[in-house]
């Protein structure tokens, strides 16, 4: 999900800023331009077909590449650069975790990963017929009497993502949790991630005897 990526730009430096640090200026209009968009990469430059949508977390680092140039008519200098940013990238058939952050009566919970929000719609929770309950705001099963309300930690599988659209409203994002291993993690009984509890309980084993006629070896460790 989180990368660190590698890329050009061509920052357009304006007038105001055109003073003795230049090179702090190209720094504050690249953050201003990147850093909370969602942009194209292309990880092989050599092919299109790799295009990827990321949304820029951080610029970590830019450097300049040849000279600014200046427009006639313009005033500002456009200068190229190289920089290198901590970036989100999503994908679909991905499993991610994330927290339920509102649900919707008939239409199931929003589910919050890194900077985007996705729909788990109700007939992609469980096998079980999904009411709501209003008075606790929550969604449950009618026969396993599973809820999911607002906070929960769930594990889902992205199963619908367009993010062609740079407008917050147009993107799609849909998830499922009818699968093996999905679910609120409650439900799994493993620790979300960064836990520091162990994910599962080691079985003990009794060690067999052996039968008569079979030797024992010892096997050594170097």
């Amino acid at each position: 999900m989180y990368a660190i990526i590698e890329d050009e730009h061509l920052a357009r430096v304006p007038p105001t800023l055109l003073g003795e640090n230049y090179d702090k200026a190209i720094e504050e209009v690249t953050r201003e331009t990147l850093q909370g968009t969602l942009i194209d990469y292309v990880p092989d430059k050599n092919s299109r077909a790799d295009m990827l949508k990321c949304y820029v977390v951080s610029i970590l680092n830019i450097k300049k590449i040849d000279y600014g140039i200046i427009v006639h008519g313009d005033g500002g200098v456009y200068q190229k650069i190289h920089y290198k940013a901590l970036a989100f990238i999503p994908k679909n058939n991905e499993i991610i975790e994330g927290i339920v952050v509102s649900v919707v009566p008939k239409i199931g919970a929003f589910v919050r990963f890194g900077p985007f929000e996705g729909l788990l719609h109700v007939g992609q929770i469980m096998d079980d017929r999904i009411d709501m309950d209003e008075s606790q705001n929550r969604l449950v099963g009618k026969d396993t009497n599973r809820d999911i309300r607002i906070g929960d930690q769930v594990r889902v599988r992205i199963v619908m993502l367009n993010l062609a659209s740079s407008s917050v409203r147009d993107r799609r994002i849909g998830f499922t949790m009818k699968q093996p291993g999905l679910g609120k993690l409650q439900w799994l009984e493993v620790p979300a991630v960064g836990s520091s509890e162990p994910a599962a309980k080691k079985v003990s084993r009794k060690k067999q005897k052996p039968e008569d006629g079979e030797t024992k070896v010892k096997e050594s460790v170097h």
